[in-house]
Protein backbone atom coordinates (compact mmCIF):
# COMPACT_ATOMS: atom_id res chain seq x y z
CA UNK A 1 0.00 0.00 0.00
CA UNK A 2 1.31 3.46 -0.81
CA UNK A 3 1.88 5.39 1.27
CA UNK A 4 2.43 2.54 3.77
CA UNK A 5 0.57 2.50 7.07
CA UNK A 6 2.96 2.40 10.05
CA UNK A 7 2.17 2.29 13.77
CA UNK A 8 4.09 2.30 17.04
CA UNK A 9 2.56 -0.15 19.49
CA UNK A 10 2.74 0.15 23.29
CA UNK A 11 1.03 -1.20 26.39
CA UNK A 12 1.03 -4.88 25.39
CA UNK A 13 1.83 -7.78 27.70
CA UNK A 14 5.44 -8.62 26.76
CA UNK A 15 4.91 -12.40 26.96
CA UNK A 16 1.44 -12.68 25.42
CA UNK A 17 1.11 -13.49 21.72
CA UNK A 18 -0.79 -11.10 19.47
CA UNK A 19 -2.03 -11.15 15.91
CA UNK A 20 -1.92 -7.77 14.15
CA UNK A 21 -4.48 -7.23 11.45
CA UNK A 22 -5.88 -4.39 9.45
CA UNK A 23 -9.50 -3.91 8.48
CA UNK A 24 -10.28 -1.15 5.98
CA UNK A 25 -13.64 0.59 6.49
CA UNK A 26 -14.88 3.26 4.05
CA UNK A 27 -15.34 6.67 5.65
CA UNK A 28 -17.58 8.05 2.90
CA UNK A 29 -18.85 7.29 -0.61
CA UNK A 30 -15.96 8.92 -2.50
CA UNK A 31 -13.08 7.52 -4.52
CA UNK A 32 -9.65 9.01 -3.75
CA UNK A 33 -6.31 9.20 -5.51
CA UNK A 34 -2.86 10.12 -4.20
CA UNK A 35 -1.67 13.21 -6.10
CA UNK A 36 1.06 15.73 -5.26
CA UNK A 37 1.78 14.02 -1.92
CA UNK A 38 -1.84 14.11 -0.72
CA UNK A 39 -5.15 12.29 -1.14
CA UNK A 40 -7.80 14.06 -3.24
CA UNK A 41 -11.40 13.14 -4.17
CA UNK A 42 -11.58 11.49 -7.59
CA UNK A 43 -15.26 10.67 -8.01
CA UNK A 44 -17.93 8.40 -6.54
CA UNK A 45 -16.84 5.14 -4.89
CA UNK A 46 -17.52 1.64 -6.21
CA UNK A 47 -20.11 -0.43 -4.33
CA UNK A 48 -18.74 -1.73 -1.01
CA UNK A 49 -16.69 -4.93 -1.28
CA UNK A 50 -17.02 -8.03 0.90
CA UNK A 51 -15.11 -7.60 4.18
CA UNK A 52 -11.56 -8.95 4.28
CA UNK A 53 -8.95 -8.42 6.97
CA UNK A 54 -5.21 -8.35 6.26
CA UNK A 55 -3.16 -10.29 8.82
CA UNK A 56 0.34 -8.89 9.31
CA UNK A 57 2.93 -11.46 8.10
CA UNK A 58 4.81 -11.34 11.45
CA UNK A 59 1.69 -12.59 13.27
CA UNK A 60 1.51 -14.10 15.77
CA UNK A 61 4.32 -12.45 17.76
CA UNK A 62 4.84 -11.57 21.39
CA UNK A 63 3.94 -8.16 22.73
CA UNK A 64 7.64 -7.55 23.28
CA UNK A 65 8.37 -8.15 19.57
CA UNK A 66 5.55 -5.84 18.43
CA UNK A 67 6.66 -3.04 20.77
CA UNK A 68 10.36 -3.20 19.76
CA UNK A 69 9.85 -1.79 16.27
CA UNK A 70 7.46 0.21 14.13
CA UNK A 71 4.76 -2.08 12.71
CA UNK A 72 4.54 -1.48 8.95
CA UNK A 73 1.81 -2.68 6.63
CA UNK A 74 3.87 -1.91 3.49
CA UNK A 75 3.02 -5.32 1.95
CA UNK A 76 -0.72 -4.67 2.17
CA UNK A 77 -2.39 -4.71 -1.25
CA UNK A 78 -5.65 -2.85 -1.79
CA UNK A 79 -7.83 -3.94 -4.68
CA UNK A 80 -11.43 -3.80 -5.84
CA UNK A 81 -11.02 -7.12 -7.71
CA UNK A 82 -13.07 -9.66 -5.70
CA UNK A 83 -11.41 -12.60 -7.48
CA UNK A 84 -7.95 -11.50 -6.20
CA UNK A 85 -7.20 -13.79 -3.24
CA UNK A 86 -4.19 -11.69 -2.11
CA UNK A 87 -5.89 -8.28 -1.95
Amino acid sequence: MFPPFKAKVSGLDKRAKYIMLMDIVPMDDCRYKFHNSRWIVAGKADPEMPKRMYIHPDSPSTGEQWMQKIVSFHKLKLTNNISDKHG
